[in-house]
């Protein structure tokens, strides 16, 4: 698979992005649509242990992000992961994996956040036991959702392909912490304890008298009715106080009950601040759910032989931190409420008295970092919502991905790991070619409702067949198709999707879209923009000189710097002094591979040329093949130091101290010369590259050209680039930027930092691509200019097409001399 930084022309569509495992929903769609079940079976398991629940369950933040929403609705993308896992969901059981670490994990908790974890920690061959409160595995998806939205034989389903595909992991059931098991006997059997303890309890409203026998919490009576299977007779009227998830599922099971036959909920916002999920507010609104809203609880008081809830009317505010407006309550609005039960589903709440007596435990949730995952005991870590508070079940699977990865790092030793970030795959899926891609509408599944037998509970809906999934997988914009803008400002598909809907004869609707497609770009190029790499261009061959048919002879890269120092390309990596360990090991690697040297004040990993970067007055290491001092802006003369014989010495400078340190370079025999035209930093902007000009400039002028080697540095992103430097007069170039993001790096705010989503040995491969790459470049380059050799590249080769270029390089504009 490909992902988003080792396949340059890949960004993840929106969805990938919205979804918190990364699901790569656009290949499972095409490969939906291409009739290829099995691989859309792989796509969407690779990242989701439960993929038949979330089928189903998932709130889907992928939909809304869909580009397609903004038209004739979203793809149904959850729809279609049902349909795949209704199909092969119970047939497709990958091999097991062994265990083969000698160290083991203990989780708390099987919900998704816990056995997602399990999974991830078992796959690496670590043994895994998990302790669960309940008599049955699954957590909140076990006690949590009614049957009607989540059939039991569902996570069955998931938990049965976790467990066969993970032998190493062992279920302990009727296992409760602080009861059955301690922490310290956890800690005491397990080198790691993950603590995805869940919140399976309700809070309280506090309000006088919600401590009535007919007031129960919606957490609760939710775990009540799942658990047991038990279908109390309720009255026949019940309040379900709050606008979550779980007020939702309360009031729908409550409905579903013998004697109930009115279900209201009552919540103290109104409608656009309800934080319910869409299709769950319109189940419930679809099965006659009455809602009532700007209505805040303040007593349950007894009336007329029942309960009545209290209430005072409210009016919004000003929008708060989560983008609901805040309420303030109606001076003398009290009124009531008649009912017979109220269930409030007002908030979760962790509870563990072990935990509380140790510390683990600030106020209601397992005190956890969520940068680390780590609690404040080094060998526990927390994740769900337990830790975090409620969520989805998908944001669960992130922690246990997330917490899985820092547990792996601790037992592995390294207290220090990269971030983790999830990673965003591609499997590369052609898109599909149907005529009717931009007229298909979205297919909903037939929604059935409380049922001919309510208090059986069946299923709410049916899944799509065959054609309309289809359909449906047709519909897709595939945004991983796409090339051009990250943030996709251009908006190709929805262009195309407008005028292939457009009527021949709407020539009003026809001329605004001619109109939008003939705006000119921006253009990007500006006279005090500064001269860069891209200003500058090769003249090819048949155009500058005579060639005598040097093409069917290899280009050379061979470089010698100073006299003293092999590469088998001209290219230096450098930047890598505050890198993690790993990234420097990795890029390391991969240079010392493809004949690179290295640039820099830390000794690098492997037997690759070493140039060091010292301040004057510094000892250079033996080990350096070179001995490079920095210069700052003010020269001052001192004696360079060679720690043995074959070691070389040079400077690297920048332009203020550039003519005195030339001077004093060729005064003192050096061989080298670092001409640093990055500004202060190569993510600062475009470089210098008056720099290199006025270095030969001045060389030239002395007759000197031939007495030391420059080595370029600032703005090299590719062997084009290199190759450039090399026709202005170099011997070789220093990757900086470039080979940090082929290491796996991103830039953000002008820093580069890494995150743990690649193993060593992808890093490495990505460092020896990107030199692979520039080697092709150079050589490519120069033979294009009729040379074997690419130092034999020089200035006539090149042409400049900006004024701001041609004066810092010295190069002619195109089409002049």
């Amino acid at each position: 698979m490909r992902d988003d930084t080792d396949d340059l022309h890949f960004v993840p569509a929106p969805c990938q992005i919205a979804c918190p495992i990364g699901t790569d929903a656009p290949s499972y769609i095409g490969l939906i649509w291409e009739g290829k079940q099995l691989e859309a079976f792989e796509a969407i398991t690779a990242t989701n242990p439960f993929s038949s629940v979330c089928g189903r369950v998932c709130d889907a933040p992928c939909e809304p992000a869909c580009r397609r929403a903004d038209s004739d609705g979203p793809l149904a993308i959850r729809n279609l992961k049902r349909y795949v896992m209704d199909e092969l969901g119970t047939d497709i059981h990958l091999d097991p994996v062994k265990v083969t670490q000698d160290k083991s994990v203990g989780i708390v908790g099987s919900g998704p956040a816990g056995l997602t974890a399990a999974q991830d920690l078992a796959m690496a061959g670590y043994k895994v036991d998990v302790y669960e409160k309940f008599e049955r595995a699954g957590g909140v998806l076990q006690w949590g959702i009614p049957a009607f939205r989540l059939p039991e034989r569902i996570l069955d389903e998931d938990i049965d392909r976790i467990l066969k595909r993970c032998p190493g992991i062992t279920i302990h059931t009727n296992t409760a912490l602080g009861e059955q098991v301690s922490l310290d006997e956890l800690k005491q059997r397990h080198e790691a304890v993950l603590l995805a303890i869940g919140a399976a309890w309700g809070k309280p409203m506090g309000v006088p008298g919600e401590d009535h026998e007919l007031v129960e919490d919606g957490v609760g009576f939710l775990r009540r009715i799942n658990s047991s299977g038990d279908r109390p007779t309720l009255p026949e009227t019940v309040l379900v106080i709050g606008g979550g998830d779980v007020a939702m599922d309360a009031c729908r099971v409550a409905a579903r009950m013998p004697g109930c036959k009115n279900v209201k909920i009552v919540y103290r916002r109104g409608p656009g601040e309800i934080p319910a999920r869409k299709d769950e507010l319109e189940g419930a609104i679809k099965e006659d759910i009455e809602f009532i809203y700007h209505a805040q609880p303040v007593a349950i008081v007894e009336k007329n032989g029942g309960l009545a809830l209290r209430c005072v009317k409210t009016e919004l505010g000003e929008p708060e931190e989560d983008g609901r407006r805040a309420f303030r309550t109606v001076p003398g609005s009290e009124y009531d409420i008649d009912c017979g039960m109220i269930i409030a589903a007002v908030g979760q709440t962790s509870a563990c008295d072990e935990l509380r007596e140790s510390g683990l435990i600030k106020t209601d949730r397992v005190d956890t970092d969520f940068d680390s995952m780590r609690t404040g005991d080094p060998q526990v870590f927390g994740a769900g919502d337990g830790a975090f508070g409620g969520s989805t079940v998908v944001m669960a699977m992130h922690h246990g991905h997330k917490a899985a990865y820092y547990i792996k790092q601790h037992l592995e030793g390294n207290e220090a790991p990269l971030p983790y970030h999830t990673p965003y795959r591609t499997r590369r899926i052609d898109v599909a070619q149907d005529i009717m891609w931009e007229k298909h509408p979205r297919q909903e599944q037939e929604f059935h409702g409380l049922g001919d037998k309510p208090v059986e509970f069946p299923e709410i809906e049916t899944k799509y067949n065959k054609d309309t999934a289809i359909a449906e997988a047709a519909r897709c914009y595939r945004c991983d198709a796409e090339t051009g803008t990250a943030d996709y400002s251009v908006k190709n598909r929805e262009d195309i999707f407008l005028m292939a809907r457009m009527q021949p004869g709407d020539a009003k609707s026809q001329t605004a879209m001619l109109q939008k497609r003939l705006i000119p770009r921006e253009i990007l190029i500006t006279p005090e923009q500064p001269a860069s790499f891209d200003d500058l261009v090769f003249l090819p061959a048949n155009l500058s000189r005579l060639v005598i048919d040097p093409y069917r002879e290899a280009c050379r890269t061979d470089s010698k710097l100073g006299g003293g120092i092999d590469l088998r390309n001209p290219y230096l990596v450098t930047g890598m002094d505050d890198a993690p360990d790993e990234i420097r090991t990795a890029v390391a690697k991969g240079a010392e591979n493809n004949g690179c040297g290295w640039l820099g004040r830390v000794k690098p990993d492997g037997e690759l040329p070493w140039l060091q970067l010292l301040k004057p007055g510094e000892e250079p290491d033996a080990n350096a093949a070179a001995a490079m001092y920095e210069i700052g802006d003010d020269f001052t003369a001192f004696e360079p130091k060679r720690a043995n014989a074959a070691q070389l010495v040079g400077l690297s400078v920048q332009r203020p101290a550039l003519e005195a340190a030339i001077l004093f370079g060729l005064e003192n025999n050096l061989e080298l010369m670092v001409l640093d035209g990055t500004r202060g930093s190569e993510l600062a902007g475009p470089p210098d590259m008056t720099v290199l000009r006025d270095a030969i400039r001045i060389l030239r002028g002395m007759n000197q050209e031939e007495e030391i080697d420059l080595i370029w540095y600032g703005g090299v992103r590719s062997g084009t680039d290199v190759a450039k430097a090399l026709a202005l007069g170099s011997v070789a170039a220093a990757v900086g930027v470039s080979m940090a993001i082929a290491a796996g790096g991103t830039v953000s705010n002008g820093v580069i930092s890494y995150a743990g989503d690649r193993t060593l040995e992808e890093r490495i491969t990505g460092a020896e691509y990107l030199i692979q790459s520039m080697a092709s470049e150079t050589s490519i380059m120069a033979r294009c200019t009729g040379k074997t050799n690419v130092h034999n590249l020089e200035p006539e080769d090149l042409k400049t097409i900006t004024i701001a270029a041609s004066e810092a390089t010295g190069i002619p504009l195109a089409g002049t001399r």
